[in-house]
């Protein structure tokens, strides 16, 4: 459990640094709407921010379950 909340606690932390570098909200000037460019300037399905952030959370969470929970004999 604990190594499976790590890798989780550093997928979230790529995903969300990922997210901040590779992909920005640009204005559509027609439907006043972000919408998500790529670096190679296509529209592409924008994953929320949050997503990378809720990773980080559970991640944390399960480790600190694993670490200092009560086991059950």
């Amino acid at each position: 459990m604990k190594k499976f909340s790590i890798l989780l606690f550093i997928a979230g932390v790529i995903v969300t640094i990922g997210l901040i570098i590779y992909y920005k909200s640009v204005v559509n000037v027609v439907d006043s709407d972000s919408m998500t460019i790529s670096p190679s300037g296509d529209m592409v399905a924008k994953w929320p921010l949050f997503i990378g952030i809720i990773m980080v959370f559970v991640g944390a969470v399960f480790f600190y379950i694993s670490k200092y929970g009560k086991k059950i004999d």
